[in-house]
C-alpha cells in the first residue's frame, strides 16, 4: 500500500467521523481545499462516489460506508502493529468512542472511570451519553451500550443482563400519603411518569400479572424525561416513580427511598453491547468493552441483593 493512499484513507476516516472537511483538515494539519482535492483523487482512483455532499450535511454513500469500515480496519491493524513493535507501554492507545444510555453511563460507567484512566493512559475515551441511538458510521461509534431495542440483525449483540423495574418512594412521602398495597392502589397516589420522545406520551407502568408483565395506564401528576431527575423528585417526597434497580440502588441503600410492591416487580429489557458485524475491533476497543461489560454485570448483581 502506498503511503499517499494510506494518508488518504486516514483523511477519509476523519472526515466521516467529524462530518466536515474543515474539521478533518485542521486535525491533520492541512487546508480544507487540500483535503477536498485528496478525496476527489481518491474517489477517482476507486471509481465510486464516497461522500454525499449537501449544503447542510456530509455523509458517506452506501459504497462510502463500506469503504469507511475497510479503512478503519486497515488503520487500526497498522496502528496496533506499530505500537507492538515499538514496545510502548501505551500499546493500547488511540480513541474509543462509546454510545451509551444516559442512565447506564451516569450510574455505572462514570463513577468507575477514574482508575480506568490510570490503567489505560493511552486510550482517549469519548463517551456519548444519549437515550437516542447514534449511527455507527456517521457518529464514529465503536460500540454502543443499550437497554432494549436490540433486534437489529446487522449488529452483534453481547448480552449483559436484565435489570428489574422497581417502584419507589421516600419515607416522608409514605408517612404522609400511605403505602400502596397493590398496583391498583397507585391510582390514589401522586405518580411521576417517564416521558417518551414523542410529544404527550409516557412510558406505562408495568407490573406482574400471574407471571406475565402487564402495562398499567395510571394518572400522574407530572412527566419527566430524565430518569435521574425523576428519582430525585421521589427522594424529595414529590411522589412515586418506577425506575430500574441499578439506578435506584444508591438511594435505596442509603434509606432515602423505599421499595414498594416487590411482589409485582417485572424484569426490564436486556442491557447489551452492540457493534456492527463486520467491524474490526482493535485491542483498545476490546479492552474498553470488556471493562464496561464487567462493570455493568457487577452493578446488576449488586442491585439484586
Amino acid at each position: 500500500m502506498r503511503v499517499d493512499q494510506l494518508a488518504a484513507m486516514r483523511l477519509y476516516v476523519r472526515i466521516v467521523e467529524t462530518g466536515s472537511f474543515g474539521k478533518a483538515a485542521r486535525a491533520l494539519g492541512m487546508s480544507a481545499s487540500n483535503a477536498t482535492e485528496r478525496i476527489a483523487r481518491l474517489e477517482a482512483t476507486l471509481g465510486v462516489r464516497l461522500l454525499a455532499r449537501t449544503t447542510r450535511a456530509l455523509a458517506p454513500t452506501e459504497a462510502g460506508a463500506r469503504y469507511f469500515e475497510v479503512c478503519r480496519r486497515v488503520i487500526d491493524e497498522l496502528d496496533e502493529v506499530e505500537a507492538s513493535l515499538s514496545g510502548s507501554r501505551d500499546a493500547l492507545a488511540g480513541r474509543v468512542r462509546v454510545d451509551a444510555n444516559v442512565s447506564i453511563a451516569r450510574a455505572i460507567l462514570v463513577p468507575r472511570l477514574p482508575p480506568w484512566f490510570e490503567q489505560y493512559p493511552g486510550i482517549r475515551l469519548e463517551l456519548r451519553m444519549s437515550d437516542q441511538r447514534g449511527d455507527f458510521v456517521r457518529d464514529g461509534i465503536d460500540f454502543a451500550i443499550r437497554i432494549g431495542g436490540l433486534e437489529d440483525q446487522d449488529l452483534v449483540h453481547r448480552p449483559l443482563g436484565r435489570p428489574r423495574r422497581v417502584t419507589v418512594a421516600s419515607p416522608a412521602y409514605l408517612a404522609r400519603m400511605g403505602r400502596p398495597a397493590t398496583p391498583d392502589d397507585l391510582a390514589k397516589h401522586r405518580l411521576i411518569d417517564f416521558l417518551l420522545p414523542r410529544p404527550g406520551e409516557s412510558l406505562e407502568w408495568e407490573f406482574d400479572a400471574d407471571g406475565q408483565p402487564a402495562e398499567h395506564a395510571l394518572p400522574s401528576v407530572a412527566g419527566v424525561a430524565d430518569a435521574d431527575a425523576r428519582l430525585q423528585l421521589a427522594v424529595a417526597g414529590a411522589g412515586i416513580v418506577q425506575s430500574l434497580d441499578f439506578i435506584a440502588a444508591p438511594e435505596l441503600r442509603a434509606g432515602r427511598l423505599e421499595r414498594l410492591l416487590t411482589r409485582w416487580e417485572t424484569p426490564a429489557p436486556e442491557i447489551a453491547i452492540l457493534y456492527p458485524r463486520d467491524r474490526h475491533m482493535p485491542a483498545r476497543t476490546l479492552a474498553t468493552m470488556d471493562a464496561f461489560a464487567a462493570w455493568i454485570r457487577a452493578s446488576l448483581e449488586e442491585s439484586e441483593r
